[in-house]
C-alpha cells in the first residue's frame, strides 16, 4: 500500500509529468563559449541555514537542477546524459583509484552519447560541448582547476554554453524523452504483473537509489533482494517484487520529494517544502496526506519550533471541520544502514485524528509555569541521552515517540525506562523529562497520575514520596542558608526513587536536624510533611518502573511549587503562610 500511495503522491503533484528528468544536486558548472572554448568553472555549493532552533554549523550543499534522469549504475560502466561525475565528463577522479585506460574509456562513453544526441537533435550547444570534450588541452585545463579547488568523486558536473545550461536545451531534452532512457535494465521480452498498477509490463531489475540519512552518500534502494534468503518460488532478485519502470520512477520520486530539503518541482520549477523529520542520525520520519494541507507541511517544526504548529491548530481560519478532515494521512519511519534502507514502521490515519492527537500532545507536555510555548520535541528526546546526543537513543525510541504523538498511540515502556534511567544518572528531573513522563502516562490514560501541576490531594504513594523528597530538599535549603553546592537530592535521588525503604528513614532523621535549626518557622514544613505522609504506613522496599516515573513527577511538581512560591515571596516580601491544603500556597 505504501508504495502505491507514494506513487499517487508523485502523480498528484506532477513529479513524474516528465519522467525522463529528475531533481538532483549538481555541484560544478563548466562554463564554455559558443565555440566550446573553456571559460571558467563555477562551484554551486553554498551554506544551507539550519532549521530554526537547531544548533550547529550550517552545511554546504550543491544547488538543485532538473537534469536527465540518471541510469542507476551497477558494476558496468554506463554514462549518464549531459550531467555526470568527473570520471565520465573529464576522465579524471580525485583519488586515482582507476587506471588511465579505464578513465579514458569512461570519458569516451560520455562523449559518444553526447555526440549522438547533438548530431541527431542538431543542437548547437551540444556540438559546442562535444568540441570541448575532444580538445585535450581545454579539458585538461578544466581538470587541473577542479583538482586545485578540491572536489569529491561523486560530485556531478554539467555545462553552461553561451549563458544557457546544457540540460535546459529543449532539442536535447526532446531527444532524451524520445530515446526513452533505452539504457534501462529491464528485459522487455519478460513481462510480469506489476504490484502497483496491476498491468503486465517488464519489471525493473534495479530500483533507483534514494539518499537516506545513515546510508551511503551515493544512495540506496528501498526495494532490493541482495541475498538468496529473501528469494522465493524460484524467482531471482527483484522479480520477487515485480514493479514496472513507470511505477518505480513515481514512488521513488514521491519519496525523494518528501526527503530532499531542496527538491525542485518538475511541474512548476519551484522548490517544494520537504515533509520529514530527522529523528536521529540514521532515522527519518516522512509523512504526507492525500491532499495538500498546511498542517502536514508544518509537522517538521515539532522538533524545534512547535509553537508554529500550535498556532495553526488554534487558528480560527483552520476551523474544526475542514473539508479535508477525513482525508488520509501517512507516516513512515525509515533508517539507513550503509548499503540498505530499512522501513522500520508505517501508519495511517485521518487529518482530523492528526489534529486531535496533536492537541492532546501539547496538553500532555505542558508544565505549570511554562511561558506559553510548548517544548520542542528535539529537546525532549535529547533529555533522554548523555550529553543530548540523539545518535545515542535506542534505535526504535524516537520513531515510537513520533508515532505516539501523531496517531495517539501508547508510548512504549522504552520511553519510561529511558527517562527514569536518565533521572537516576543525573540525580534530577529536568522539565523535558517531566514533560515526557506526563506524555507517557497520558498516552496510557492513567488517571491517577497528576498532569501539568502539583496535585496536593493525590493519594498515589510513589507520587507523594517524590513530593516528600522535594520537601526535604527545600527544608535543607532553608535550614542551611539558601543556595547549596550539593543538596541531599544530589546524593540520594537515585536510591530514593528505587529503594525508598532504605533511604527515607535516613532522610527522616536528617530532616529533624533541619527542623530544629529553623525553630518556630519549621512548623510550616512539619505540617506539610505530616500531610504528605498521612496514609503511608511503611516506606516501600522497592518501586517498579512506572512507580519510579510517578515518583519523579511528584518530585518535579512539588519542587516547581516551591519555586513559584519563592518567586512570589520575593515579589511580595511577605512571610510564608502555613496553609498546607494546596501546594500553590507553599512558601
Amino acid at each position: 500500500m505504501i508504495l502505491h500511495e507514494l506513487r499517487e503522491l508523485a502523480r498528484r503533484e506532477g513529479l513524474v509529468d516528465d519522467p525522463a528528468f529528475e531533481s538532483k544536486p549538481v555541484r560544478w558548472i563548466i562554463v564554455l563559449d559558443e565555440d566550446g572554448s573553456y571559460l571558467s568553472l563555477r562551484d554551486t555549493e553554498q551554506e544551507v541555514p539550519l532549521p530554526e532552533g537547531k544548533k550547529g554549523k550550517p552545511k554546504r550543499q550543491a544547488s538543485m537542477y532538473g537534469i536527465p534522469r540518471r541510469m542507476g549504475r551497477t558494476s558496468k560502466a554506463v554514462p549518464d546524459f549531459l550531467v555526470d561525475k568527473s570520471e565520465y565528463v573529464l576522465g579524471a577522479e580525485p583519488d586515482d583509484k582507476r587506471s588511465m585506460e579505464d578513465l579514458k574509456a569512461r570519458r569516451k562513453l560520455f562523449a559518444d552519447l553526447l555526440n549522438e544526441a547533438a548530431e541527431s537533435a542538431q543542437s548547437e550547444a551540444g556540438k559546442a560541448v562535444s568540441k570541448f570534450l575532444a580538445n585535450d588541452a581545454e579539458r585538461e585545463r578544466c581538470a587541473s582547476e577542479i583538482a586545485e579547488r578540491g572536489y569529491a568523486g561523486n560530485d556531478l558536473l554539467t555545462f553552461r554554453v553561451d549563458g544557457a545550461m546544457l540540460h535546459d536545451d529543449e532539442t536535447l531534452r526532446t531527444w532524451w524523452r524520445q530515446r526513452g532512457a533505452s539504457g534501462t535494465t529491464e528485459n522487455a521480452a519478460i513481462t510480469r504483473q506489476c504490484l502497483l498498477c496491476g498491468e503486465s509490463r517488464p519489471s525493473v531489475d534495479k530500483h533507483d537509489a534514494l539518499q537516506i540519512a545513515g546510508a551511503v552518500t551515493s544512495g540506496v534502494s528501498l526495494v532490493t533482494f541482495n541475498s538468496a534468503a529473501f528469494e522465493k518460488y524460484g524467482l531471482e532478485r527483484n522479480d520477487n517484487a515485480p514493479i514496472c519502470r513507470e511505477c518505480m520512477t513515481a514512488y521513488v520520486e514521491g519519496l525523494r520529494r518528501l526527503i530532499n530539503s531542496r527538491y525542485i518541482s518538475a511541474r512548476t520549477g519551484d522548490p517544494v517544502t520537504p515533509q520529514n523529520v530527522r529523528l536521529t542520525g540514521d532515522t527519518t520520519a516522512v509523512y504526507w496526506a492525500n491532499v495538500q494541507d498546511e498542517l502536514t507541511s508544518l509537522l517538521s517544526e515539532l522538533m524545534y519550533s512547535p509553537q508554529k504548529v500550535r498556532d495553526l491548530l488554534n487558528s480560527p481560519h483552520r476551523g474544526q471541520h475542514s473539508s479535508s478532515a477525513n482525508e488520509r494521512f501517512f507516516c513512515l519511519i525509515i533508517s539507513g544502514a550503509q548499503g540498505r534502507a530499512m522501513l522500520r514502521s508505517m501508519h495511517t490515519g485521518t487529518l482530523s485524528d492528526l489534529e486531535k492527537n496533536l492537541n492532546r500532545y501539547f496538553d500532555a507536555i505542558r508544565l505549570e509555569g511554562d511561558r506559553g510555548e510548548p517544548k520542542p520535541l528535539g529537546f525532549l528526546l535529547r533529555s533522554l541521552v548523555l550529553q543530548g546526543k540523539l545518535d545515542r537513543l535506542p534505535p526504535r525510541l524516537a520513531g515510537e515517540v513520533f508515532f505516539g504523538i501523531l496517531f495517539g498511540e501508547k508510548l512504549p515502556q522504552l520511553v519510561l525506562s529511558a527517562a527514569v534511567q536518565r533521572n537516576r544518572a543525573e540525580q534530577k528531573v529536568t522539565p523535558e523529562r517531566a514533560a515526557l513522563l506526563q506524555l507517557f502516562f497520558a498516552s496510557h490514560q492513567q488517571k491517577e497520575v497528576p498532569l501539568m501541576s502539583l496535585d496536593a490531594q493525590s493519594t498515589d504513594a510513589p507520587y507523594r514520596l517524590g513530593r516528600l523528597l522535594s520537601t526535604y530538599e527545600q527544608l535543607q535549603r532553608r535550614a542551611q542558608g539558601g543556595n547549596l553546592n550539593r543538596t541531599l537530592v544530589d546524593r540520594y535521588f537515585g536510591a530514593a526513587s528505587t529503594r525508598p525503604g532504605t533511604v527515607f528513614p535516613q532522610l527522616v532523621r536528617l530532616s529533624q536536624n533541619h527542623l530544629g535549626k529553623l525553630g518556630p518557622a519549621g512548623g510550616f514544613y512539619q505540617s506539610l510533611i505530616t500531610g504528605i505522609v498521612d496514609g503511608i504506613d511503611n516506606f516501600p522496599a522497592m518501586l517498579t518502573l512506572e512507580e519510579q516515573g510517578r515518583f519523579a513527577l511528584g518530585y518535579y511538581h512539588q519542587r516547581q511549587s516551591f519555586f513559584r512560591s519563592n518567586k512570589k515571596e520575593e515579589n511580595d516580601a511577605t512571610e510564608p503562610t502555613t496553609d498546607t491544603s494546596e501546594g500553590e500556597n507553599i512558601q
